[in-house]
């Protein structure tokens, strides 16, 4: 416990310098540099950089705007997002459904084609078996399905 308080307080002391300035200068050998600090003995030219404590902050589009305005515009951004994502999931979930009804129409068609004689059941007589015209009519049934499902 104490290495990790001693650790958290290590790179918090590391983290603290996020306000600097960068100092530039030209050295009499005529050699640029670059520091944190000012330069000393005789330099040529001095300039002094401001860098900014967050990335992006000095001249961004954002940088006018308020709290309050950042964070609403986070939360709508958000929202589009859990929308678009719902949207998907939709669509994903709808065509798998499109899938195994499909699946199910074409494996009901091709039953009725390739059998004979088909059974359907009714609650009192049990199992009936279908003459001729009802087994046409239910494959017309199927392969309206089978075109209703599968294109």
């Amino acid at each position: 416990m104490k290495y990790l308080l001693t650790l958290s307080s290590v790179l918090l002391l590391i983290a603290s310098p996020v306000h600097a300035q960068l100092y530039k200068w030209v050295d009499e050998q005529g050699k640029v540099h670059y520091s944190d600090q000012p330069p000393s003995g005789k330099a040529k030219s001095e300039s002094t950089l401001d860098i900014p404590s967050q990335p992006g902050a000095a001249g961004s589009p954002d940088s006018g705007k308020s709290w309050q305005e950042k964070e609403l515009e986070f939360q709508k951004r958000k929202t589009s997002a859990a929308e678009a994502e719902a949207k998907k999931q939709k669509a994903e979930q709808e065509t798998q459904t499109k899938r195994e009804n499909c699946e199910k129409a074409k494996l009901n068609l091709s039953q009725l084609e390739s059998v004979n004689l088909v059974y359907t059941y009714d609650e009192k007589a049990g199992r009936i078996t279908m003459n001729e015209a009802q087994r046409a009519e239910a494959i017309e049934k199927a392969r309206k399905s089978v075109a209703e499902w599968c294109n």
